[in-house]
Formats: structure tokens, sequence, C-alpha cells
């Protein structure tokens, strides 16, 4: 029994030792960060600049570290791989093995550039973080060459194309209210999309400018990026002329030649017809295929007329004609269509009343349609209840700004014409 409660002793006595040992903190060794630029001198504004940080532990590495770099003043930073590099190394006789990190720099401005140090963050094993470590600054002078300007984004590359779309072809026939969709497509070597200049779109009076968020899509291929960008505008021409929408260029800094060269959409002439009047149907046929009650009265009044007058029937008939042309060429009638067309929530037979609307008032008339416009050329939505806001928006719009709204014009001649032969 006395041999059985010792044997038990020295096994509590085990398992306490043991548990001890396992509880024990794990003791992170400090590794050597190395930080270095490529090139160190001699970048120009724009050129990528690799900044590598070696992350070096002595025989093993726990577990691969974390490395970011601070914001750096007058550049931009990226980080493209997912993945550093293992590297092994021996130093003084003792080998080293840990990972490679590499950034790259784009320099936005010349003079020393310096890059703060890297905040190394040191993980266990199992992942949980035992520490912190830190690089050291490096700087780099940077270059601006002659005729670059430098308050702009500049890229400088090996290789640049850019390549211009019209959709319609600019030769295409146009009326008032249509628009013509531009795209530009640039790719840039070893340059991010988000280092290339924000091209200026521009256009002359009466045409309007929509400009789409930047579409983007950089390729990483063994540490080297292509960026690419996609630009979209859409021009939307008010009234009928001929319009010159503007060249747009890309300048960017040719490391393999040591020049500055441009890259440059071409402009266009575009040419926009005015709409031909469609000749209206005015026979009490057509009249009677569309408005019975109205054929009727107008057919009365004619023999009323007649009887009364004679031959004076023929002048109260051109009258009448006269009359409905007047009518359907007002600017009140067009309103009313254009608030006929609101009651529905499709954007494009809206705008085309409106542009038939628009016809009729004075060229420098602004009505408030930039939601809808946005609808058709920008990509944005549209509802009923928006519908109904715009032709809120309009009443109010024709009140305020018409001296005196044009009176409703009857189609029906006056029973006793004066003048008349």
């Amino acid at each position: 029994m006395r041999r059985r409660l010792c044997t038990l002793v020295l096994v509590v006595q085990s398992c306490a030792a043991f548990a001890q040992v396992q509880v024990q903190p794990q003791v992170q060794v400090q590794p050597r960060v190395q930080t270095t630029l490529d090139p160190a001198s001699g970048a120009v504004i724009g050129q990528h600049v690799a900044l590598y940080v070696d992350v070096l532990f002595p025989d093993s590495m726990p577990h691969p570290p974390r490395v970011e770099i601070p914001e750096t003043p007058g550049a931009q930073i990226f980080r493209f791989e997912t993945q550093a590099t293992t590297m092994r190394d021996s130093i003084g006789g003792q080998p080293y093995v840990g990972q490679r990190f590499e950034f790259a720099i784009y320099p936005r401005r010349a003079g020393e550039l310096v890059v703060p140090p890297a905040n190394v963050t040191l993980l266990a094993r199992d992942g949980s973080v035992t520490g912190l470590a830190q690089g050291e600054a490096v700087k780099a002078d940077i270059v601006a060459p002659a005729g670059i300007d430098a308050s702009r984004p500049v890229v400088a590359t090996t290789s640049l194309t850019l390549d211009q779309q019209w959709g319609p072809e600019p030769d295409a026939s146009f009326k008032p209210g249509d628009a013509i969709v531009r795209t530009i497509t640039r790719s840039a070597q070893d340059v991010p999309s988000l280092a290339m200049l924000d091209l200026a779109f521009t256009a002359p009076s009466s045409v309007r400018v929509y400009v789409k968020p930047p579409e983007t899509d950089d390729k990483v291929n063994r540490g080297v990026v292509t960026g690419h960008r996609i630009d979209r505008v859409t021009y939307v021409f008010e009234r009928a002329g001929t319009f010159a929408l503007p060249a747009v260029s890309q300048p960017w800094w040719n490391l393999t030649e040591g020049q500055l060269v441009t890259a440059e959409a071409p402009g266009i002439t575009v040419t926009v017809n005015a709409p031909a009047v469609a000749p209206q149907d005015i026979s009490l046929l057509a009249m009677a295929r569309r408005q019975p009650g109205r054929a009727l009265a107008v057919m009365l009044a004619g023999l009323i007329a007649l009887a009364t007058l004679g031959l004076g029937g023929r002048h109260a008939v051109e009258v009448l004609r006269e009359r409905r042309r007047r009518w359907a060429g007002s600017e009140e009638k067009a309103f009313r269509d254009l608030i006929a067309a609101c009651a529905g929530d499709d954007p494009g037979p809206i705008y085309r009343a409106y542009e038939n609307w628009r016809s009729r008032l004075p060229s420098d008339a602004r009505p408030p349609i930039a939601d809808l416009e946005r609808a058709l050329f920008g990509g944005g939505a549209w509802s009923a209840a928006q519908s109904s806001t715009l032709a809120s928006q309009l009443r109010a719009y024709r009140a305020s700004t018409h001296a005196e709204v044009p009176r409703h014009v009857s189609p029906l001649p006056p029973l006793n014409p004066v003048g008349s032969a």
C-alpha cells in the first residue's frame, strides 16, 4: 500500500512539472530587418521604385511576419503580391531564414524621398502576436525631367497605349437630344491604373458631358504590374448645329528613350440636324378616328359657317387649318405632351417629349432635368415617383419663367370672322 502511495505522488509531481513546462510563454527571437530601394537614385517622378523589406530569423522562422509601410508624403505605395518570397542567408557564419516583402513606390514630387521605417509584426507558430520589430528609414533622390508638369500625376514607363472608340460613329445622323459615347482605354507597363492621369473632358456650349467612374483592371505577372483603365463619357446634344468635341491626351515619360511622349485621342466634329416637322393630318376622317366628339363639333361648326357666310366658308376652313397647325407646333401643346409622358416610368419617352418642348423655348432656358439625363446617359435609376416629381418641377419652372403663358388656341374658327371676302 505504501509503495502504491509513493508511486502516485511521483506521478502527480511529474504532471505538475509537465504542466509548468507547457504554460511557459514562447520567446520570440528578434529578427534582422533590412530595407533597400531600387533604384536608390536617379528615378524620375512617376517611375516605379521597388522597396524591399527583408525579415530574417536566426536558424528558423516560427511564422511569416506581417509587414506594413507607413504613409509616405509625396509618394503612392502599393503591394501587389499576396505572398512574400522565402529567402535564406548567412550572416557572420550564422544561418538565417526569412521572407522578402516587396512594395511598389511611385514618387509624386522631385527631391529627396524619405520612406519611413517598416513596421513588422512578429507571430508565433499558432499565428498569435508575440512582438514588434522595426526597420530603418531609407531615402532616394527623385528627378523631374524637363517638360514634365509635376503638379499633375506623371506616368513613367517603357510602354503605354491609348485607344479610342465612339458609339455611334461620329458621321451618323444626329438630332437634338441624341448622345454619343466616347470610350478611352489606356494600358501601361509597370504602372497601376490609379497612377494614371484623370482625363479632362470638355465640350462646347449646348453639349452636356456625363463622365462615368473609370473601370480598372490591373494585371500582375511575376511581380510586374500592367495598369489597365477604361474611361467612358457621354455627350448629349441639346440643339441643332455643328459641335467640335476636343481631343484628350496622356503625357508620359519614356524610360527607354529618356524623353517626354504624348498619347492623344483625337477630337471629332458632330453635326446635329434639326428634326423634321411631320405634316399634320387634319382631315375630318383622321380626326373622327382619334377624337370623334371634336370631329362632330368641327363638322357642325363648318356647316353653320357655310350656311351663314356662303362663300366665306372657304375662308373658315383655311382659318381652321391654320389654327390647327399653330396648335400642333405650340409650346403649350408640347408641354402638355411632356406632362402626359411623365405619367409613365420610362425615361426615354419623357426625354423625347422634353426635347420637343425644349425646341420651343429660348436658347438660354435650363429646365430642371439633371436627374432624367443622369438616368438615361449616366446609368442611374428611374421610377414612376421620379416621373411625378419631374412633372411638378417642370410645372413650377414653366410658371416662374413664362411671363405670359401661351393661351390655349381653339381649333374652331370664329363664328363671325372679320374681314372675310
